[in-house]
């Protein structure tokens, strides 16, 4: 996967200073609604977590429907078309801000009142959620996959730390 290929080692020596039988043996007698699997994630926000999956999709329609960006705007296309290319250019800086904070609020809502036993859950969590948004059109905006990675690697950083 491109999103961790950085910080693998580091989830290497997670998985190998965690007992593999117990691991194995939890993924063999989990229920399908599981965080042993970021494609998962869906389903497990919708058994434990609907208000979540929710907050979730409601992003999710707004990244697809372009809702954070001023350019379907009628009010910003008109100024924009009058404005300078600098000032398109700190439009697009606005955008990415915007992007950035709501993706970071986002996450903040769904992590806040969700439960997980280890790190490992956590980045289970986040990974799926980070390839849900990139599913959705965050494909079009690297600042969400950004947020997504940096989140991530404050969670294996302070995992390490205890």
């Amino acid at each position: 996967n491109n999103i961790n290929a950085k910080h693998q080692p580091t989830m290497a020596a997670e998985t190998m200073s965690s007992s593999i039988p117990t691991t194995t043996a939890t993924i063999a007698n989990a229920p399908s609604a599981n965080l042993n699997d970021p494609a998962n994630v869906r389903r497990w926000l919708q058994t434990y977590h609907p208000k979540q999956l929710a907050l979730l999709d409601n992003f999710e329609i707004s990244l697809r429907l372009g809702r954070f960006s001023s350019r379907g705007d009628n009010k910003a296309a008109a100024t924009s078309s009058s404005a300078s290319s600098a000032h398109q250019t700190y439009q697009y800086g606005r955008e990415r801000r915007l992007i950035t904070t709501r993706t970071v609020e986002l996450l903040r809502a769904i992590i806040g009142p969700t439960r997980w036993k280890t790190a490992a859950q956590l980045l289970t969590l986040l990974r799926g959620l980070g390839n849900e948004l990139h599913a959705a059109g965050g494909y079009r905006e690297p600042a969400i996959g950004n947020m997504v990675r940096r989140i991530m690697y404050a969670v294996r950083d302070e995992a390490d730390r205890v």
